[in-house]
Parts: C-alpha cells; sequence; structure tokens
C-alpha cells in the first residue's frame, strides 16, 4: 500500500490511544465505537451490520491486545528521509497535504490523546480558519470525532461523519425523534425505507453527508473563533478533567459555536438550510435543551410561519445569556483568593446547580 511506511506507525499509535481512550466512555458508547471501528477496519459501509460473532471475537482479541500497551511509547513517525514527534502536526501537514493526505492529532475527552491519518479531499481557507476535508481514513482510533478544530485549523472527517450519523438513524431510540424524521423527509428520505433498503438509497445518503458536513464544518469555525472561553476552558480541563465541571465547559463550549455569529446556526440561518437545523435539533446532546432552551420554540415558530427572523432572534437572545455565562466564569476564575477545591465548588453552585446538574 502507497504510503505504507506512514500509516502503519500511525496505526500503532491509534492502538494505543484506543487503549485509553476506552474507559471514558459509557457502556452504549463504547459499543457504538467498538462497532463503528470493526466496520472501517473492515471496510465495510456504515449501514452493513457483520456478523455478532465475529465482531464479538474481534472485540474480545482487540481488549486482549489493548491491555499489552500500557506504558508503550508514541511511535514516531517517518517521511521524507526525516523523523517526526507524532504530534507535530503542522511540520507533517506541511509535506503531507501536497501529497493528499492529511494528519490530526490532539486530546479527545478526558485529554486522551487522539490521531487520525485520511486522503485530503479539499482544503479551504475562510479569513484566518484553514479547513482539512477528509474523506477515506487510513488510520484511525476508537474517538473517531466527525469534525474537530485545533486553533485555526478545522478537520472535517467524511467517513466519520458517515458512521457517526448512520448510527444515530439506526438507533431504535431515535426512531420517535419527531426532528429526526422531520430532516429526513426534508431530504425526501423517509427513516423507515432507509432502514429497510440503504444500498438503493446511497446516492440520497452521499447527498445528507455533503450537506450535514457543511453544517458541521461551521460549528468548528464558530468554535475557533469564540474568544469568550479562551482563558477559562483550558483551564477547567486541567484542573477538573473527568468531572460534571468538564462535561458542562464542554457543554457550553459547542453552544456557543452554535449560535455565535460564525457558527453553525448562522450558517444554517443565511443558507435557509432547514433539513439541517431539523437535523441539529435532532442530534443534539443532553445539555443543549439547558444551554439553548429557546430554539426548539424557534423551531416551531418557523415551522408555523416560514419566518426565519424568529429563530436569528432567538439565536442572539441565546448568545447574549451564554457569553454572559462566560464572563461570570472568567471573573470567577480571575479571583485570586479561591483555591483550587474552592472553584470547583463554587462553579457547582454558580452554574451547574441552576441548569439542574
Amino acid at each position: 500500500m502507497k504510503f505504507q511506511s506512514l500509516i502503519r506507525p500511525v496505526r500503532e499509535n491509534c492502538q494505543i490511544a484506543s487503549a485509553a481512550q476506552a474507559g471514558h466512555y459509557s457502556l452504549c458508547g463504547l459499543v457504538l465505537r467498538l462497532r463503528a471501528l470493526y466496520k472501517w477496519e473492515h471496510g465495510l459501509p456504515p449501514w452493513r451490520e457483520p456478523d455478532p460473532g465475529a465482531v464479538l471475537a474481534w472485540v474480545e482479541g482487540r481488549e486482549r491486545h489493548w491491555e499489552t500497551l500500557e506504558g508503550r511509547p508514541w511511535q514516531s513517525l517517518a517521511w521524507d528521509g526525516a523523523s517526526f514527534d507524532p504530534f507535530q502536526v503542522a511540520e507533517l501537514n506541511e509535506r503531507l497535504i501536497p501529497q493528499g493526505l492529511a494528519y490530526g492529532a490532539g486530546l479527545a475527552r478526558g485529554l486522551a490523546p487522539t490521531f487520525f491519518l485520511g486522503e485530503l479531499t479539499q482544503v479551504r481557507r475562510d479569513g484566518d480558519i484553514t479547513i482539512l476535508v477528509l474523506d477515506l481514513e487510513l488510520a484511525r482510533d476508537l474517538d473517531g470525532t466527525p469534525a474537530l478544530c485545533q486553533g485555526t485549523l478545522i478537520y472535517a472527517r467524511k467517513q466519520a461523519l458517515s458512521f457517526y450519523l448512520w448510527d444515530r438513524f439506526s438507533d431504535p431510540t431515535q426512531q420517535t425523534n419527531r426532528f429526526l424524521k422531520i430532516a429526513l423527509e426534508a431530504y425526501s428520505l423517509p427513516l423507515g425505507a432507509l432502514l429497510q433498503n440503504p444500498d438503493y438509497y446511497r446516492a440520497a445518503l452521499d447527498d445528507i453527508l455533503d450537506a450535514e458536513l457543511e453544517a458541521v464544518i461551521h460549528h468548528e469555525m464558530g468554535e475557533a473563533l469564540e474568544p469568550s472561553l479562551r482563558t477559562a476552558f483550558p483551564f477547567i480541563l486541567e484542573h477538573f478533567p473527568q468531572t460534571r465541571v468538564e462535561h458542562w465547559i464542554r457543554g457550553l463550549k459547542d453552544a456557543l459555536a452554535e449560535v455565535n455569529e460564525w457558527g453553525r446556526l448562522a450558517y444554517i440561518i443565511q443558507a435557509r438550510a432547514w433539513p439541517s437545523l431539523a437535523m441539529m435539533l435532532a442530534l443534539r446532546p443532553g445539555l443543549y435543551s439547558l444551554l439553548l432552551p429557546e430554539l426548539e420554540p424557534a423551531f416551531w415558530g418557523l415551522h408555523a410561519t416560514g419566518h426565519w427572523e424568529v429563530l436569528d432572534e432567538a439565536r442572539q437572545r441565546t448568545l447574549v445569556g451564554l457569553r454572559q455565562m462566560a464572563d461570570d466564569l472568567n471573573l470567577l476564575l480571575a479571583a485570586a483568593d479561591i483555591e483550587p477545591h474552592g472553584t470547583l465548588v463554587e462553579i457547582e453552585r454558580r452554574f451547574l446547580a441552576p441548569l439542574g446538574l
């Protein structure tokens, strides 16, 4: 395989990373990610369900292998006669992008490292933002996040997004999700028919994937350009990892990226992208109902009237409230007389308790 001398050590690092990531997920979240990783490794499309026995045997073997990787050092990456630390992303991409590849490395949930390498289909620039769009992935780990930003660099992972979306479409608990049904019907794709014959609707699924990838990219743009948590977010990740406060600050960061001037909702409103609006609400994480309570009523207002101004007004009101929350957090963290434990207690009292967390 072309580029095998690079792919092999990246995959080894992905194995080490997966072993570290596994403990950060719920059982359900881990099962979904293991299933997607199995399908990716075996070249299966997201909707093709493998033999359960084969998957179980693979999972057992993978878990045994992960147990042997504790303490294993990261593999250095060789390219064009030079050796690179696996976190030298910019230096590697400078050499790989002209070859049609893009490499990513960073920290996932719980500050667990994550790595991926994929075929590059597009390089876009929007002001100071660079967007790398990847399709077929040559190396990936358990995390499989569809998109992420590092400073002003955004990765959009089309293959990873396809696994993410199909897992949500096929989830039995989502079959009564009215927003999901509205989204798919807006794409002229009834959910029941899709689940019965996904191969028949492959072209329609590709269209959905392209549209939703654009929406995801704009979420990452909102995250990259949002100024309000640039000090508070790394502070909380450093001092309170794997706590309810980390979960909340990640939710706040994502919510700001959804509703700020550069984010997903502003893009949806400008493009009048009704299916992506319904999909955003269909797949929203649990904290969104607490942090973005105005969006669902605004959705139904838009649905009833066709007036997008209803949604934009709700977006702007929500943004004011979220930025005020971020400002209050920054003031709290700037107080020199609060030690880490006291800070944690105060954050929980001021911000989590009013949300019922």
